[in-house]
């Protein structure tokens, strides 16, 4: 091979890499909860549920290139930064953007401000007068302040008790909803009774007739998994969807059955509990697992004795 070629090859490969590295990160970043922003609403702090400079892939890298080397990295904020927001005369206006940096000398932390200089180069195309319009958010953008009443390990997934939802036209606030959530029920909780407990407790707990199934003869655990639930103001489940699988090794692969009658049984016996614990978010009644899936390990063989 040539110098030349080998050269191609190196730069080639080093963008393969970098690719690979950012669609990593923005997997694991997704997969992982985030801080989000914080944006002033009428004077009031609430948190910014979101990251509007990263719906913009320029604004993006042109942030990434004025961040300090020595920056905090924390798998909570891959962003590396905290973006300062308001909204005044019905506009979004970015105000500033922190970011967490650590003293190599002094051993602590310390927060740094992006200078003026640095914001007016990456967002030269966006300032009214003195500030800066974020005529590049089109969509909607959630603002929330208060105890969390939901929360998933995943993005933004979660509310507070007080919630405000901005409809937004190139910077322009065209709508706003607001939402008080709360705890409507504080009946059965997946969490609470399924959490610590053992699949030989939760068996004995839920009794289905496995006996009616030739297919579970070999079979020591079964995991049903409940999702999707519908509940009502007084914490009734009205409808839910229920799996019930085992795993079965057949030659060299192993392959994931699903046993119906059973899902259905524990469908029937999940429909029985009232009350539920039902929480009321952003004006609908929803469950407590309301945008996830719910697994339950199930021990048959303590059945069968």
């Amino acid at each position: 091979m040539s110098k030349e070629s080998a050269i191609t090859a190196h730069r080639t490969m080093k963008k393969v890499i970098i690719l690979l590295y950012a669609f990593v990160l923005s997997f694991v970043a997704f997969a992982t909860g985030q801080e989000g922003d914080v944006i002033y609403i009428n004077g009031e702090k609430w948190f910014l549920l979101g990251k509007p400079i990263g719906s913009d892939s320029i604004l993006r890298r042109g942030v990434d290139s004025i961040l300090p080397e020595n920056r905090d990295e924390v798998t909570s904020n891959w962003s590396g930064y905290t973006a300062y927001w308001s909204i005044y005369n019905k506009q979004l206006f970015l105000d500033s953007i922190l970011v967490e940096c650590y003293s190599e000398v002094a051993k602590k932390d310390y927060t740094v401000r992006i200078p003026t200089a640095d914001m007016q180069r990456v967002f030269k195309d966006y300032y009214k007068k003195k500030n800066i319009l974020a005529s590049w958010v089109d969509y909607n953008i959630r603002a929330a302040k208060g105890p969390i009443l939901y929360y998933e390990h995943m993005g933004y997934e979660r509310n507070h008790e007080y919630e405000q939802i901005f409809t937004i036209k190139n910077g322009k606030v065209t709508d706003c909803k607001s939402y008080h959530n709360m705890v409507a029920v504080n009946g059965f909780s997946f969490k609470k009774s399924f959490y610590d407990k053992k699949a030989e407790s939760i068996a004995q707990e839920f009794p289905l007739h496995v006996e009616n199934y030739p297919e579970l003869a070999d079979v020591k655990i079964v995991k049903f998994s409940v999702g999707k639930l519908q509940l009502n103001s007084l914490g009734q489940l009205l409808d839910c969807k229920v799996r019930a699988t085992i795993s079965r090794k057949e030659g060299d692969e192993r392959k994931v059955i699903e046993i119906d009658g059973l899902a259905k049984e524990m469908k029937e016996k999940l429909m029985e509990i009232f009350p539920w614990r039902t929480l009321f978010i952003n004006g609908e009644y929803v469950s407590e697992i309301k945008n996830s899936t719910y697994y339950i390990p199930y021990n048959i063989e303590k059945l069968r004795k």
